[in-house]
């Protein structure tokens, strides 16, 4: 009897792992990303998000890991939004982010890529003020508070 495996075998074999190992470094390169950007002007929290959305598609310990900081950044957003003095704040920072990068994109010739991540940022900032997003920020939150 032998022990060896055929080539159609082999080849899935291969494919399975190197899908979860393009995943793993794809994931890993978004996630630091993100990470960077925390300190670095750009959205880091979505980027982080991103990331660990990329690995949760082939690791569990990212779902777990993407439910929580989705949960948490949701509570968060729906604590600063819940309140009209959060929602001016959080209008009125998304708007200056747009403007700032907006003049970061056409005066400078190296630090585009800069504005533009700060643009998004405030587009990212003023979304979480729609009412869609406003539902699904408390859902999220409720559902974090129920399982605490």
């Amino acid at each position: 009897m032998s022990r060896l495996h055929t080539p159609a075998q082999w080849l899935r074999w291969i494919g399975r792992n190197t899908k979860r190992l393009v995943v793993l470094v794809l994931g890993f390169a978004v996630l630091g990303a993100g990470i960077a950007m925390l300190a670095l002007p750009g959205p880091g929290l979505i980027v982080i998000i991103l990331g660990l959305a990329i690995l949760a598609s082939e690791f569990v310990w990212a779902e777990r890991a993407l439910d929580a900081t989705t949960s948490r950044a949701a509570a968060a957003a729906n604590t600063v939004s819940s309140k009209k003095s959060g929602r001016i704040a959080l209008a009125a920072s998304g708007l200056g982010l747009i403007v700032g990068g907006a003049v970061v994109v056409v005066i400078t010739d190296g630090y585009r890529l800069v504005g533009a991540t700060v643009m998004l940022a405030g587009l990212i900032g003023l979304a979480t003020l729609l009412p869609q997003v406003q539902k699904w920020l408390e859902a999220k939150s409720a559902a974090r508070t129920e399982s605490a």
